[in-house]
């Protein structure tokens, strides 16, 4: 062996070594014992509780949000997999998915199927994959040991007697947990994993954790789960314990010698403890005899007169973890009705035996088997069984970006993404799931702007808080008060917000498609909109792009010309800070200034001269070069100063514990200088325009040097701001090209 293969076997299998040690991989059932009486919250718990305690080793945050403020809980991350299986968004769904797993723990049984429903592709199934993933992490740290047992039955040198190895045992171990692999003739795995303190009867459990409370290990006012208060063991291992405890004539030590207690790790990929289940026609466990399989002779002669079945199957293979039921209402109702006693009572009844579960059984399904299941007459039996979790589309357009920003570059490994591409599509998702709002809801004083609210304007609203800068600063106000009961309208409705429109699986194929456009080497947002044009097309194929149009919302069309119009003045602003002629936040730094001179204005006073420091009168010249900008026709200089004044007046006494929000009352004001600072600079904007194309086409011999210099620097900026020369091209030649449009359109 080589000297790397040599230091790598010595540090794999010192590692492994270590590791078994330090998780006290096997123990007796003394040990176990033990074990339970120094950390009780790590063993008195059903599987609800182990996934409570998975959710609380990850924790959680407060976000706050333009809709109101939601817990995160930190799993669905994917921090421990370096995000990979992160769920975006969806914080009301986790919400609801760990309050049901809380009150499980509360009432010490799971006494329902949870069902994740709603539109194809909105990471139902990725949320309860997170948990699972979350839960195989967790398995493998000191908190989350888990332990099941095994029966051990040792070869005629170990022991000696009736048990068909010999006479009494003459061993001096306390137990077999321990015996090398040649000492043992014979091994019963328990394929369920029965948890070990069932192998105590109810009483002397019931004595083991009064004990426990006594000596304050465990709270009084915590609740035990009702598996280890009531349960008992398999059928087969009760068969084996009961003849083991009458060969022993009643000898409890000597059946608890043949106990081996081992750790064991939960994997979906080795179906334990977290299994899925597809759609299929069979019951989801089945039982065969151990003994129709196997030599009697490995087994005790005291126990080859049982009848041993061992169970197997996703319903045996999930106990002790979670079992999910993928599309769970795609199969025949006659198939999964066995549900109704497994979910209520944790048991189901096979051809030779019953199985007792102690799972969480969490399913998923599209709204449109949910509808059809809800017609079939045994819909309020299990209704009463299931809780329904509804899993909208998201309706944030930064969470829906999140999404796109993660999955199409991996797939798209090599491909330049132009910036703003994947937002086009983004927007265009939600656009087509948010539901027009209802005016009748809301007191009369603000019926008539939420009915003015425009889809664009409530995609805004959703996402960054923003509102419509048309409104007066009191509607504004207003506006940004109702948002979270805007979020909330159609929450308890079965046509909710977010249960019609683009899907997630869908937009990241017309991102594949707008990829492989001819005109580009890389993803333009330009071939995005045309992507999306001819989507919208397609109304025999998509169900949302059929729906009635109301006030502006479910019109796919208009959204894909507005948000081309989006786009345009997103790259025009972005344009215009490339290059660089005016520093960010120059146009509030004036309008600031401005204020303070129209507030001496108001009031008589002097300012100090900023180059003399002499009092002087207020600066008429500024303020006519601001009012220049932002004053309507006919209106008066001097009634426009005292409104300003006024509405700062106003925003201090209704709120006098903060700052002006200055960008809330001042907003359009702040934009409308902006754009008249480009504005008087246009045909500068356009020659650097030009000059950066020239510039990519290596045709710089006729521009002038100081000219080349801002060009070069605005090439560096683009660059710095995601494009490549390419991209950065197509960009630029798209914003002349829009522009002359307008000035076609205008004259």
């Amino acid at each position: 062996m080589s000297t790397i293969a040599k230091d790598i076997f010595a540090a794999v299998t010192d590692d492994n070594r270590a590791r078994y040690e330090a998780h006290r991989t096997i123990l007796s059932f003394a040990e176990y014992l033990d074990e339970v009486e120094a950390h009780p919250e790590r063993h008195l718990r059903n599987a609800a509780g182990y996934l409570v305690d998975v959710v609380d080793h990850f924790g959680s945050a407060t976000i706050d949000l333009p809709t109101g403020s939601r817990t995160r809980y930190k799993l669905f991350d994917a921090e421990e997999h370096d995000g990979v299986g992160r769920v975006v968004g969806q914080e009301r769904v986790q919400e609801r998915l760990v309050r049901m797993l809380k009150n499980f723990v509360r009432s010490g049984k799971i006494d329902r199927l949870l069902l994740l429903h709603g539109p194809n592709g909105s990471a139902k199934t990725s949320l309860v994959q997170a948990l699972s993933k979350a839960a195989e992490t967790y398995s493998e740290t000191e908190a989350g040991a888990l332990y099941r047992f095994n029966w051990v039955f040792p070869t005629a040198s170990v022991t000696k007697g009736s048990m068909g190895f010999g006479g009494k045992s003459s061993s001096s171990a306390d137990s077999y947990a321990y015996l090398e692999g040649a000492n043992v003739e014979a091994r019963l795995p328990c394929e369920l994993k029965d948890h070990p303190l069932l192998l105590l009867d109810k009483q002397s459990r019931r004595t083991f954790f009064d004990k426990l409370i006594a000596a304050e290990r465990w709270p009084r006012d915590k609740s035990l789960p009702d598996l280890l208060l009531h349960g008992d063991l398999s059928t087969k291992n009760r068969n084996i314990f009961d003849a083991l405890l009458t060969h022993y004539h009643g000898d409890l030590s000597e059946v608890f010698r043949h106990i081996q207690v081992e750790r064991f790790y939960l994997s979906r990929r080795y179906r334990r403890g977290v299994v899925g289940v597809e759609p299929q026609m069979s019951v989801d466990a089945y039982s065969r005899q151990v003994t129709a399989d196997r030599s009697l002779a490995s087994l005790p002669v005291s126990l080859q007169h049982l009848s041993l079945f061992m169970t197997g199957g996703p319903l045996n293979d999930a106990n002790r973890g979670i079992l999910e039921f993928s599309d769970l209402l795609k199969r025949p109702v006659e198939a999964w009705k066995y549900l109704l006693v497994a979910t209520e009572q944790a048991q189901a009844s096979l051809d030779n035996v019953s199985l007792f579960v102690d799972s969480v059984m969490v399913a998923t399904s599209n709204e449109l088997h949910l509808s059809a299941f809800k017609e079939h007459p045994d819909w309020a039996s299990f209704k009463g069984r299931m809780e329904l979790i509804t899993a909208p589309y998201l309706l944030r357009v930064s969470e829906e970006l999140a999404i796109y920003e993660d999955q199409v570059p991996a797939a798209l490994a090599g491909t330049h993404i132009a910036p703003h591409a994947l937002e086009v599509a983004a927007r265009f998702a939600v656009l087509t799931r948010l539901e027009p709002p209802l005016p009748a809801r809301y007191d009369e004083k603000v019926r008539v702007l939420v009915e003015s609210l425009t889809p664009e304007e409530k995609l805004e609203l959703y996402d960054t808080g923003k509102v419509p800068e048309r409104l007066p600063q009191k509607q504004r106000r207003e506006l940004r008060e109702i948002a979270e009961l805007l979020y909330d309208e159609y929450k308890d409705s079965d046509l909710y917000e977010g249960r019609f429109g683009a899907s997630v699986r869908e937009v990241r194929g017309l991102l594949f498609n707008a990829a492989q456009d001819k005109r580009f080497d890389h993803l333009s947002a330009v071939a995005v909109l045309d992507e999306l044009r001819e989507l919208v097309k397609e109304r025999s194929t998509f169900d949302y792009l059929r729906r009635e149009t109301v006030r502006g919302y479910r019109d796919a069309s208009t959204f894909v010309r507005t948000i081309e119009t989006w786009f345009v003045g997103v790259l025009d602003e972005e344009v215009r800070q490339a290059m660089g002629l005016v520093e960010e936040g120059s146009h509030a730094e004036l309008f600031n200034r401005y204020l303070v001179h129209i507030s001496a204005w108001t009031k008589s006073e002097k300012l100090p001269d900023p180059i003399t420091g002499k009092m002087a009168d207020p600066d008429e010249q500024l303020m006519r070069q601001v009012e220049d900008a932002l004053l309507a026709d006919g209106e008066k200089a001097e009634d426009f100063r005292r409104d300003i004044i006024s509405q700062i007046g106003a925003y201090r006494l209704e709120n006098p514990d903060v700052d002006v929000d200055y960008e809330l009352l001042f907003g359009p004001y702040l934009r409308r200088l902006k754009e008249d600072f480009y504005a008087s600079r246009q045909e500068i904007v356009e020659k650097l325009e030009r000059n950066f194309l020239r510039l990519l086409d290596d045709d710089v011999a006729h521009i002038d040097a100081k000219e080349l210099e801002q060009t070069r620097t605005f090439h560096q900026n683009l660059l710095a701001a995601g494009y490549n020369d390419s991209s950065a091209r197509q960009a630029i030649a798209f914003l002349l090209q829009k522009r002359r449009q307008r000035a076609d359109d205008d004259s």
